[in-house]
Protein backbone atom coordinates (compact mmCIF):
# COMPACT_ATOMS: atom_id res chain seq x y z
CA UNK A 1 0.00 0.00 0.00
CA UNK A 2 1.21 3.55 -0.63
CA UNK A 3 2.60 5.80 2.07
CA UNK A 4 -0.13 7.30 4.18
CA UNK A 5 -0.77 11.02 4.45
CA UNK A 6 -1.29 11.84 8.11
CA UNK A 7 -3.25 10.70 9.85
CA UNK A 8 -4.52 7.85 7.70
CA UNK A 9 -5.85 8.73 4.28
CA UNK A 10 -4.61 8.01 0.75
CA UNK A 11 -4.59 10.79 -1.83
CA UNK A 12 -3.44 8.99 -4.97
CA UNK A 13 -6.60 8.98 -7.06
CA UNK A 14 -6.04 12.23 -9.02
CA UNK A 15 -9.55 13.35 -8.03
CA UNK A 16 -11.39 13.80 -4.70
CA UNK A 17 -14.10 11.32 -5.72
CA UNK A 18 -11.58 8.50 -6.11
CA UNK A 19 -9.79 9.55 -2.94
CA UNK A 20 -13.16 9.34 -1.18
CA UNK A 21 -13.77 5.84 -2.58
CA UNK A 22 -10.28 4.97 -1.34
CA UNK A 23 -11.29 5.56 2.29
CA UNK A 24 -12.35 1.90 2.30
CA UNK A 25 -9.19 -0.16 2.02
CA UNK A 26 -7.88 -3.67 2.67
CA UNK A 27 -5.25 -4.59 5.25
CA UNK A 28 -4.04 -8.18 5.35
CA UNK A 29 -6.93 -9.12 3.05
CA UNK A 30 -9.44 -7.67 5.52
CA UNK A 31 -11.61 -4.60 4.77
CA UNK A 32 -10.87 -1.50 6.81
CA UNK A 33 -13.10 1.58 6.83
CA UNK A 34 -11.12 4.78 7.37
CA UNK A 35 -14.36 6.74 7.85
CA UNK A 36 -14.90 5.19 11.25
CA UNK A 37 -16.01 8.36 13.07
CA UNK A 38 -17.53 11.77 12.45
CA UNK A 39 -14.11 13.29 13.20
CA UNK A 40 -12.42 11.15 10.55
CA UNK A 41 -15.00 12.22 7.95
CA UNK A 42 -14.45 15.89 8.78
CA UNK A 43 -10.67 15.43 8.73
CA UNK A 44 -10.82 13.77 5.31
CA UNK A 45 -12.93 16.59 3.88
CA UNK A 46 -10.43 19.20 5.11
CA UNK A 47 -7.49 17.30 3.64
CA UNK A 48 -9.37 16.91 0.35
CA UNK A 49 -9.98 20.70 0.33
CA UNK A 50 -13.75 20.20 0.40
CA UNK A 51 -14.17 21.83 3.80
CA UNK A 52 -12.33 24.68 5.52
CA UNK A 53 -10.73 24.32 8.94
CA UNK A 54 -13.16 26.91 10.29
CA UNK A 55 -16.17 24.98 8.95
CA UNK A 56 -14.81 21.71 10.27
CA UNK A 57 -14.37 23.14 13.76
CA UNK A 58 -17.85 24.68 13.67
CA UNK A 59 -19.54 21.48 12.52
CA UNK A 60 -17.66 19.39 15.06
CA UNK A 61 -18.84 21.75 17.81
CA UNK A 62 -22.43 21.40 16.58
CA UNK A 63 -22.62 17.67 15.86
CA UNK A 64 -19.95 15.90 17.94
CA UNK A 65 -21.81 13.76 20.45
CA UNK A 66 -25.10 14.62 18.74
CA UNK A 67 -27.43 11.90 17.44
CA UNK A 68 -27.02 13.36 13.93
CA UNK A 69 -23.32 12.45 13.98
CA UNK A 70 -23.91 8.75 13.32
CA UNK A 71 -26.46 9.54 10.59
CA UNK A 72 -23.98 11.76 8.75
CA UNK A 73 -21.26 9.09 8.85
CA UNK A 74 -23.68 6.37 7.74
CA UNK A 75 -24.83 8.57 4.82
CA UNK A 76 -21.22 9.30 3.87
CA UNK A 77 -20.49 5.58 3.66
CA UNK A 78 -23.62 5.05 1.59
CA UNK A 79 -22.56 7.85 -0.75
CA UNK A 80 -19.17 6.16 -1.09
CA UNK A 81 -20.87 2.87 -2.05
CA UNK A 82 -22.94 4.63 -4.71
CA UNK A 83 -19.87 6.33 -6.14
CA UNK A 84 -17.94 3.06 -6.18
CA UNK A 85 -20.60 1.51 -8.44
CA UNK A 86 -20.90 4.55 -10.70
CA UNK A 87 -17.18 4.81 -11.45
CA UNK A 88 -17.05 1.23 -12.76
CA UNK A 89 -18.71 1.05 -16.19
CA UNK A 90 -20.68 -2.12 -16.76
CA UNK A 91 -20.86 -3.19 -13.12
CA UNK A 92 -24.10 -1.43 -12.21
CA UNK A 93 -27.51 -2.23 -13.65
CA UNK A 94 -30.08 0.39 -14.61
CA UNK A 95 -32.00 0.27 -11.34
CA UNK A 96 -28.90 0.52 -9.15
CA UNK A 97 -27.59 3.39 -11.27
CA UNK A 98 -30.89 5.23 -10.87
CA UNK A 99 -30.78 4.67 -7.11
CA UNK A 100 -27.26 6.08 -6.97
CA UNK A 101 -28.22 9.11 -9.04
CA UNK A 102 -31.23 9.77 -6.83
CA UNK A 103 -29.08 9.61 -3.71
CA UNK A 104 -26.51 12.06 -5.10
CA UNK A 105 -29.16 14.40 -6.49
CA UNK A 106 -30.93 14.32 -3.14
CA UNK A 107 -27.81 15.71 -1.50
CA UNK A 108 -27.60 18.44 -4.14
CA UNK A 109 -31.31 19.28 -4.22
CA UNK A 110 -31.17 22.18 -1.77
CA UNK A 111 -27.53 23.11 -2.25
CA UNK A 112 -26.87 26.82 -1.72
CA UNK A 113 -23.65 28.54 -2.77
CA UNK A 114 -22.52 31.91 -1.45
CA UNK A 115 -20.17 33.91 -3.67
CA UNK A 116 -18.14 36.93 -2.53
CA UNK A 117 -15.72 39.26 -4.27
CA UNK A 118 -12.26 39.37 -2.68
CA UNK A 119 -9.42 41.83 -3.27
CA UNK A 120 -6.00 40.21 -3.70
CA UNK A 121 -3.46 43.00 -4.13
CA UNK A 122 -4.39 44.93 -7.26
CA UNK A 123 -6.58 42.10 -8.58
CA UNK A 124 -9.93 40.62 -7.58
CA UNK A 125 -11.08 37.07 -7.29
CA UNK A 126 -14.30 35.21 -6.65
CA UNK A 127 -14.64 32.99 -3.61
CA UNK A 128 -17.51 30.55 -3.28
CA UNK A 129 -18.56 28.28 -0.46
CA UNK A 130 -21.50 26.07 0.32
CA UNK A 131 -23.92 26.99 3.07
CA UNK A 132 -24.69 24.23 5.56
CA UNK A 133 -28.21 24.51 6.90
CA UNK A 134 -28.94 20.89 7.83
CA UNK A 135 -26.73 17.92 8.78
CA UNK A 136 -26.54 16.13 5.42
CA UNK A 137 -25.56 19.39 3.69
CA UNK A 138 -22.08 18.49 4.91
CA UNK A 139 -21.92 15.85 2.18
CA UNK A 140 -22.93 18.19 -0.63
CA UNK A 141 -19.31 19.16 -1.50
CA UNK A 142 -18.55 15.48 -2.13
CA UNK A 143 -21.72 15.11 -4.21
CA UNK A 144 -20.78 18.22 -6.22
CA UNK A 145 -17.31 16.77 -6.78
CA UNK A 146 -18.98 13.61 -8.08
CA UNK A 147 -20.90 15.66 -10.65
CA UNK A 148 -17.63 17.18 -11.84
CA UNK A 149 -15.89 13.82 -12.08
CA UNK A 150 -18.67 11.86 -13.75
CA UNK A 151 -19.37 14.54 -16.35
CA UNK A 152 -15.84 15.55 -17.29
CA UNK A 153 -13.68 12.43 -16.92
CA UNK A 154 -13.39 9.24 -18.98
CA UNK A 155 -14.40 6.36 -16.70
CA UNK A 156 -12.34 3.98 -18.83
CA UNK A 157 -9.28 5.61 -17.26
CA UNK A 158 -10.35 4.66 -13.74
CA UNK A 159 -8.09 1.78 -12.75
CA UNK A 160 -7.49 -0.47 -9.79
CA UNK A 161 -3.92 -0.94 -8.60
CA UNK A 162 -2.53 -4.10 -10.19
CA UNK A 163 -1.34 -5.40 -6.85
CA UNK A 164 -4.00 -8.07 -6.11
CA UNK A 165 -3.80 -7.24 -2.40
CA UNK A 166 -4.53 -3.54 -3.00
CA UNK A 167 -8.04 -2.17 -3.60
CA UNK A 168 -7.15 1.47 -4.31
CA UNK A 169 -8.46 3.18 -7.46
CA UNK A 170 -6.90 6.02 -9.43
CA UNK A 171 -7.52 8.07 -12.54
CA UNK A 172 -4.80 7.25 -15.04
CA UNK A 173 -3.76 10.57 -16.56
CA UNK A 174 -0.26 9.32 -17.28
CA UNK A 175 1.26 9.57 -20.74
CA UNK A 176 -0.16 6.79 -22.95
CA UNK A 177 -2.25 5.54 -20.00
CA UNK A 178 0.47 3.27 -18.64
CA UNK A 179 0.07 3.74 -14.88
CA UNK A 180 -0.26 0.38 -13.16
CA UNK A 181 0.16 1.00 -9.44
CA UNK A 182 -1.38 3.19 -6.76
CA UNK A 183 2.23 4.03 -5.88
CA UNK A 184 5.38 2.89 -7.72
CA UNK A 185 7.38 3.07 -4.47
CA UNK A 186 5.18 0.62 -2.59
CA UNK A 187 2.85 -1.64 -4.58
CA UNK A 188 4.96 -1.17 -7.71
CA UNK A 189 8.18 -2.21 -6.00
CA UNK A 190 6.53 -5.11 -4.21
CA UNK A 191 5.12 -6.55 -7.40
CA UNK A 192 8.45 -6.12 -9.23
CA UNK A 193 10.27 -7.90 -6.40
CA UNK A 194 7.67 -10.68 -6.44
CA UNK A 195 8.06 -11.07 -10.20
CA UNK A 196 11.87 -11.14 -9.88
CA UNK A 197 11.76 -13.81 -7.17
CA UNK A 198 9.38 -15.89 -9.29
CA UNK A 199 11.77 -15.68 -12.28
CA UNK A 200 14.68 -16.72 -10.06
CA UNK A 201 12.63 -19.64 -8.78
CA UNK A 202 11.81 -20.79 -12.32
CA UNK A 203 15.44 -20.48 -13.43
CA UNK A 204 16.53 -22.58 -10.46
CA UNK A 205 14.05 -25.30 -11.40
CA UNK A 206 15.22 -25.31 -15.02
CA UNK A 207 18.94 -25.48 -14.20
Amino acid sequence: MPKKIAPEFYFIGNHPVLDFVNTKIAVNAQPLDLLDTFDSLMDWMVKANLLSEAERNLRKAVYNGNEEEARIVESARLLRDHLFHLIQPGTANESSTEASLQFINGLLKEQIMRTVLVAEGSAYSRKSRMLFRKPLDLLSPIAASAVDFLTTHDLKLVKKCENPACVLRFYDNSKNGTRRWCSPKTCGNRMKVAAYLERQKQQTKES
